[in-house]
């Protein structure tokens, strides 16, 4: 059975001062680039995000170079990206109730930000391995990155989707991430076991 998980998309267009900056997410592309990443993740792991809202916000561009940063759901993300040439960004949050004790719930909130991308299939990779990691799945490399030596393990890290590099083409999960992903405490909220 397919789980179904509503993901709602913020496209972040940035201005400097009344400039906007030339906006390079459109929302089909970015409708686009979350169909072809649910597609990815449906076919190896039979779990589908789907368009809930679709809202854009104009991000002023600080004066300093150091980023800042935001905080969403208890997650930390790049809350306003500080160099012009990233143009646009685009935030994919996930929500969802959950019943505590007595009938009280609580809103949680779960986001990931993706930068602009101009291969719909390598930018559609890259947002379905950072859904992979709001479904809890850890990087297959552990961060470490390749030294000379086993050829075998470091082709298989780059045929991962959970690989923290460069996302090959056919990039897949294994079974216990299948198994993980399923059974996730997102996955969970929306009928997963």
């Amino acid at each position: 059975m397919a789980i179904i998980i509503p993901a709602d998309l913020t496209i972040v267009a940035l201005s400097r001062g009344d400039l906007e900056l030339p906006q390079r997410w459109t929302a089909e592309h970015a409708v686009a680039v979350l169909r072809h990443a649910s597609d990815l993740l449906k076919a190896h792991a039979n779990i589908e995000f789907s368009l809930g809202t679709c809202e854009q916000v104009v991000e002023t561009v600080p004066s300093r170079r150091r980023e800042r940063r935001g905080r969403r759901g208890g997650l930390r993300f790049p809350r306003r990206p500080t160099r012009p040439a990233m143009g646009s960004g685009c935030c994919w949050s996930i929500e969802s109730r959950q019943a505590s004790s007595g009938a009280q719930s609580r809103q949680q909130t779960r986001v990931c930000v993706i930068a602009h991308g101009f291969d719909l299939g390598a930018t559609s990779r890259m947002l379905a391995h950072e859904l992979g990691r709001l479904l809890a799945l850890p990087h297959v490399d552990g961060g470490r990155t390749p030294t000379p030596g086993p050829q075998h393990q470091i082709t298989a890290w780059t045929k991962n989707l959970m690989y923290s590099g460069t996302l090959s083409r056919s990039a897949a999960l294994t079974p216990t991430q299948v198994q993980a992903a399923r059974s996730s405490p997102l996955a969970r909220r929306f009928g997963g076991r």
